[in-house]
Order: structure tokens, then sequence, then C-alpha cells
């Protein structure tokens, strides 16, 4: 298909050609309670509030924050945590339009009419499925997949979608939403495939890094693991975790150096073993074990019971010290590697074969993933997603709002870098991807809007240094 043809849908069709599903709106009265087991049995994240003459919006993870962060009684009513200020748009307003006031505005979802009278929501998700004929085909051949070799090609018709959107300009948080929206249906796939009856009634797959937080854009490393109750099965669990992982290797998501991966018993195992692993790494928090509880931390639930993750993930956050050492040395590898700045702001690039590049994660991106993470840990905020870890230390006063709002332009740009970069070397016949960027590639204004970036970068890592006092460890 050309990039003409392409393009069409987005220039020519309205809100309107959608197919939107009418809203939920509930009284502002009701119980959080009843709330959210209404949006339990009606299997949706989001409704509508109406009090008086206005309404509002609360997601499924306002009232989980409510109810586990600011311990909201679960008779208060509804409208005492739901949003009032409404992003809206009509229902005749061009798709590029809503496209553009969802990027401008930074938010996933809009409210289809006016706070007066609401016609429906619109996600971004359904947005991008309609403008973007690739990921309108992915998602049919995900889903229509009855073999291996057709979810194989699905797959790799997932990369041309990345590929076309970030073409587009779309900004990388709102592509990695829908990569991880088509990675758990993958995955979801890959286990329908592979499990024999029942199995995935008593065992919930886990993934975790980039995938857990959201934050992926190609297939890179595998970081997943499976929780299953506790004695069940075994031998079939064991036969599971095998054939899920090489499954995996088969779509093309590389192992993971580091073995973090469901055939590895380490992260395969029942719930009491897996609490009992945790344990003993906050006990003895070494470096090594540090770094686990990391990986466990951006971790989120994709396939079967996730009853089973929640178990293991309260109890990881029930053991957590209060002791502020604890926490420091945690967030110590914020500061492993030198923002690649010096004097005067002057660029520091790699040498020999990486002469002129600089490493975008290591430099970039990193320090404020593992920053973000700290913080989260310490003020158990349990969404793995950078960005909404950032808001969500920005309303808890953590982080002052226009830091915040800056550090999520810094981490939207590096990142956009990051994967533009790794798709062209994919493009150009590259078997594999790095995190380095050729200055030489960049045009003056995005060199120096690099430049501002990593200044930020630098900022912030002395923010969590002197945050967490981490001189006094060094």
């Amino acid at each position: 298909m050309d990039s003409e043809n392409d393009a069409a849908p987005l220039l020519t069709s309205r809100i309107r050609d959608l197919d939107l599903a009418k809203p939920i709106i509930l009284d502002g009265v009701t119980p959080i309670r009843d709330v959210a087991l209404h949006m339990r049995s009606r299997k949706v994240d989001v409704v509508l509030v109406r009090q008086e003459n206005r309404h509002g919006l609360v997601t499924s993870a306002d009232i989980r924050d409510a109810l586990a962060l600011s311990e909201y009684p679960v008779n208060a009513p509804i409208a005492e945590i739901t949003s009032w200020n409404l992003v809206t748009a009509d229902l005749d307003d061009p798709l590029f339009k809503a496209l553009l006031l969802m990027t401008k505005r930074e938010v996933g979802r809009l409210v289809i009419g006016s706070s007066e009278q609401v016609e429906a929501t619109l996600e971004l998700t359904e947005l991008l499925s309609f403008l973007t004929n690739h990921a309108t085909l992915t998602i049919q051949r995900i889903q229509q997949a009855g073999t291996m070799a057709e979810l194989v090609e699905a797959v790799n018709h997932q990369g041309h979608m990345v590929n076309s959107l970030i073409s587009k300009g779309v900004k990388v948080r709102h592509i990695g939403r829908l990569v991880r929206e088509l990675d758990q249906q993958v995955m979801q796939k890959v286990a329908n495939l592979l499990a024999p009856p029942g199995l995935l009634d008593h065992v919930c797959i886990v993934v975790m890094g980039s995938e857990g937080r959201g934050e992926q854009i190609i297939k890179t490393d595998q970081d997943n693991a499976l929780i299953a109750e506790d004695g069940y099965a075994v031998k079939e669990v064991t036969a599971f975790r095998q054939a899920f992982t090489t499954a995996l290797l088969e779509l093309g998501y590389p192992s993971c150096p580091g073995n973090v991966m469901m055939c590895n018993d380490q992260w395969g195992g029942g719930v009491t073993s897996c609490q009992q692993r945790i344990l003993s790494w906050i006990r003895d928090p070494e470096p090594n074990h540090l770094l686990q509880l990391a990986i466990c931390f951006d971790a989120r639930s994709v396939v079967g019971n996730a009853s089973l993750f929640h178990r293991v993930r309260g109890f990881f956050m029930d053991q957590l010290p209060s002791n502020p050492t604890f926490y420091a040395h945690f967030a110590m590898p914020t500061l492993n590697f030198d923002t690649p700045l010096g004097m005067f702001k002057r660029f520091i690039v790699g040498k020999g074969s990486k002469k002129g590049k600089i490493d975008l994660k290591k430099g970039g991106i990193f320090p404020i993933v593992h920053g973000m993470r700290s913080l989260a840990l310490e003020h158990r905020l349990r969404d793995p997603n950078t960005v909404r870890r950032i808001r969500g230390l920005m309303r808890k006063g953590v982080i002052e709002r226009s830091f915040g709002e800056d550090l999520i332009e810094t981490f939207g740009f590096i990142s956009g870098l990051r994967a533009k970069g790794m798709m062209e070397q994919l493009e150009f016949g590259g078997q594999s991807a790095d995190d380095y960027l050729d200055l030489n590639t960049l045009g003056r204004l995005d060199r120096e809007n690099l430049r501002d970036s990593l200044a930020l970068v630098d900022d912030f890592k002395h923010f969590i240094s002197h945050h967490f006092r981490l001189k006094q460890l060094q």
C-alpha cells in the first residue's frame, strides 16, 4: 500500500465514522464498591459519572489508587474521586484532529460530545487501529491465527505497523500502549494454542521489564514469569513453561541474557515459592537481589488467573521495609552511567565502532526509568508505567509539576529517537538493533532538543541523589 492511500483515512474520516460504543454512565452518589463491581461485570475499565448537569470520568486505576493509596472507604460516593476536567471532541471532528488533541493534551481517551451531553468515549487504541491499516490487519491476523505459523506471520506484520506509526509522528508512549495491547493478544493466543484444558485457570503469565511497563516498541529480550497455584499439576505446568518460551523464540522474541524467563525455575514457581524468594531478596538487599526486586516491581499480568499475581504483588508491597537506607541502595543504579554531556553541554561520544554515537538507553532513558521506579517503590505506587509513575508522584507532591511535565516530554523525546533509530537499523538489513544514536543523523533542532533533554536527565539524577542521600553511600 502506498503512503498516499495509507494516509487517506487520517485525512478524510471523522469521529462519527467509527463504531463507538455507548458509554456507561452512573450517578455520582453510587458507592465506589458498586462502580468497581459494575466495571468488572461489564468488562470495562472506564465509566462516566453524572452529577447534576455535568459528567466526569473514572477509570479502574482511579478506583484502585483511591482504595489502596488514599484509603477511601468502599461506600464513599464515586463523585469524590471523579475527574471533571474532560477532554472533549465533537462527532463531526476529523480523526486527525482527535489524534492531535490526544497528543497535545497527553491523554489516551476523549469524551465525544460535551460535559453536559455525552455521546461516546474514544480510546487511543480504537483511533490508531482505525487510522492505521497495518494495525487493523495485525489485530485481525492475531485473532484469527489458528496455528503458530499463522501467528508468526501476524507478529512479523506488527513491525510494519510500528514503523508506519513512527513515520506519522505518533508519540512513542502512545505507540507503546498499542503495542502492549497487541503483545498481550499474542501471548493470549500462544497460551490458548499450547495450554491443556483448564491449565490457564490455575496459572498466571506475567511480563516484566519494558514489556511490563508498556514501553516496548520492537521485540526485545523475553522478560516473563509464570505463577502457579501451589502444587497444581507440576509436570503439566513445567511442560507448558518450556513450550511457551520456545514459542516466543519462534515468534522472534529473543532469549533474556539474564535468563529472566518462565522456563527458568526461579521464574516459574508456585505462589508460596515466589513470595519466599521475594522476601529473601528484601531481607538481604545486596545488588543482585535489588535487581531482581526491580524486575518484579515492573511486572504485570497478561494471561491466566490474575488473582495469583495480585497475591504475590500484595505480599511484595506488604513486606517492603520503612528503612530509608533500603530505598537508597535500590536507587543507586540511577547513577551507574554518566550522562553523555561535558562542559558547555558538549556531547560526549563513543570511540572506535561507536565513534560519533551516544547510548540513548544508558545516557537518558535508564536514569529516568530507574529513578522513577525507585521513587514509586518508596511511595508504594503500583502502576509500572514510567509516565504514569511520574504523574502519580506529581499528584503526591514528590515531584514538582513543572519538573514532572518536563521529564515526561524528555522521556518521550529520547525514547522516540531510540525507537526510530532501532527501526532504521532493522530496516537496513540488521538482524538486531542497539541503543546507539549517530549524532550525524540529527538535524540542528533535534540536536539542540537532545542536548537540553540530557541536561534535564542530569538534573533529575542530582534530584535522586539528593532525595535518597546517595552521596553517603558512595
